[in-house]
């Protein structure tokens, strides 16, 4: 049987196997390990320099999943690049460029779609406003899915005429 391995830089690497990580998220690891913290900012200084970490890459990539799964809004897609302790900066610049704000509309319609699932979208209140609670779950702001909302099914279905 393997030994888990004690030297923080090993962890680190062995953590970026698995995954892409970021900076905040190495710290995290390192900490629940018991690594000092000095030695710990010495061990991310030493991912960033030599490249294997990049918070900014990591947050253009989980928002492009996000946003090409359909099921995730720029807010809850937001919501979690914080949490994963990237920088509020980046992390507006990043949810900016991968959800425009003009696309949003097509978006929740688009969610609303998958979400339903294989049962079609609701044609009554109750069941409408529950795919729509789920929405704003989901990450997409308030106004447009209240629009989404306001539209009905039947003028949902005109919308998908158009198209």
């Amino acid at each position: 049987m393997a030994r888990a391995t004690t030297d923080p830089w090993q962890v680190a690497l062995d953590a970026l196997a698995r995954r892409d990580r970021t900076c905040e998220e190495i710290r995290r690891l390192l900490r629940r390990r018991k690594v000092t913290p000095g030695d710990a900012e010495g061990v991310v200084a030493r991912l960033v320099d030599r490249g294997y970490v990049n918070d900014r890459g990591v947050a253009y990539n989980h928002a492009r999943y996000r946003r090409e799964q359909g099921r995730r809004g720029p807010l809850r897609v937001r919501s979690e690049l914080l949490a994963r302790g990237i920088d509020a900066g980046i992390v507006d610049e990043v949810v900016r460029e991968e959800f425009p704000a003009d696309d949003t509309r097509e978006a929740v319609d688009r969610a609303a779609e998958r979400l339903a699932g294989r049962h079609g979208l609701p044609r009554d209140r109750a069941g409408s406003e529950k795919l729509a609670r789920r929405l704003v779950r989901a990450g997409f702001p308030r106004s447009e899915v209240f629009a989404w909302l306001a539209r009905g099914p039947e003028l949902r279905d005109a919308h998908d005429d158009v198209d």
